[in-house]
């Protein structure tokens, strides 16, 4: 059973995630159990962990649907990045090992060498900003902090109510603004470090239409 119940949770995460289950889509146990060939058990185990990392909603006799992400939501959650980043970008300067500041520079280079034309870009580029960003929380070397970091980087905008906010993400400025962030974590200043990651979060806030 849990075997089942992990594929049933891998295959209806993934299909959120890739925009297949749109935000307010319903998620019936019957009819997700016979596309994956196995029992109601399993999918209702599976909804569960995706209620609890907040992909679904469960609405009281009505049934589990994709989550919708409001533009308020949304911009709440960029607030405590604003908070929590910025907090994580002064300590990381002041904590980081030359492994950390190279692994961030192998980040910037990826980031840099995508086409911005490709399709497949801003996924990709969308990957590696997190682990990006990641990188820098986890050499600020505090646990809670990272772990809060990592559910407000979990935050997926393909949840976002349609029409709702303009997210045109400039990849050669933010590219341009990671250098500047490795530099001001290579100072070691940490209020250097805290400005600079606050001004490029501000930078590619999602801003309303």
């Amino acid at each position: 059973m849990p075997n089942a119940a992990e594929r049933a949770y891998d295959f209806i995460r993934q299909r959120i995630l890739e925009g297949g289950f749109p935000p307010g889509t319903p998620l019936r146990e019957s009819a997700l159990a016979t596309e994956l060939g196995l029992s109601r058990t399993p999918v209702r185990e599976a909804l569960r962990r995706l209620l609890a990392d907040g992909l679904v909603e469960s609405i009281r006799n009505q049934g589990t649907f994709v989550t919708e992400i409001g533009a308020e939501d949304l911009e709440e959650v960029w607030d405590l990045r604003l908070m929590l980043e910025g907090h994580a970008a002064a300590r990381a300067a002041r904590r980081i090992t030359p492994a950390g500041l190279a692994a961030l520079e192998a980040l910037a280079g990826a980031m840099e060498a995508l086409d911005p034309g490709a399709p497949e870009a801003p996924r990709a580029f969308s990957a590696l900003n997190n682990r990006f960003h990641m990188t820098i929380a986890a050499a600020a070397g505090a646990r809670r902090l990272e772990g809060m970091i990592g559910q407000a980087l979990e935050v997926p905008l393909v949840l976002l109510k349609p029409g709702l906010t303009r997210q045109a993400v400039d990849i050669a400025h933010s590219n341009q603004q990671h250098r500047e962030l490795i530099a001001a974590l290579r100072s070691g200043q940490g209020e250097w470090a805290r400005l600079v990651m606050q001004a490029h979060l501000a930078s590619t806030r999602p801003r309303r239409v």
